[in-house]
């Protein structure tokens, strides 16, 4: 069971996965010995699978950043393709029209066409749609609290 605590705390690390137990505890008003208990508990039961930091692509020399919507007869050879690729940043697999959704950063426009070319003329791929991204908000979601939520653990 997802309970009202464990979402308050995991709405605080959503905020600032640095921040220390004490402040989880200060900021959630659970207890500090509760907090570690939750936190190594969340992470067991895969809630929580990694902490990382949300990187702004473009001031660190990664400008172009696009969304490439893919649709292929070759599912295993083309995800191969991207997971590989040096420019990918997430890789989801679709329902509906295309098969997935790759995001894909580049460091200048001649690294973007390349890639852009490859796909244009890959035999593998039947469709494609690219898009130029701008973030609005990221990793914005808050887990709304209220009853206790049923999760196997």
């Amino acid at each position: 069971m997802i309970k009202p605590n464990d979402i308050r705390l995991l709405s605080e690390m959503r905020k600032n996965s640095r921040a220390s137990l004490t402040e989880f505890a200060t900021n959630t008003d659970i207890p500090l010995s509760t907090v570690f208990k939750k936190v190594i508990r969340l992470e067991s039961s895969g809630i929580i699978s990694r902490h990382l930091a949300l990187i702004d692509f473009e001031k660190v020399g990664y400008p172009f950043k696009v969304g490439v919507f893919l649709s292929t007869n070759e599912r295993d050879e083309l995800e191969d393709y991207l997971k590989e690729h040096q420019s990918l940043n997430t890789l989801i697999k679709l329902s509906g029209a295309h098969d997935y959704y790759a995001e894909m950063v580049f460091k200048d426009m001649a690294e973007y066409q390349e890639f852009e070319h490859a796909i244009k003329y890959s035999k593998t791929i039947k469709r494609h749609t690219i898009h130029f991204l701008t973030d609005v908000k990221q990793e914005g979601f808050e887990i709304p609290i209220e009853k206790e939520v049923k999760h196997t653990f």
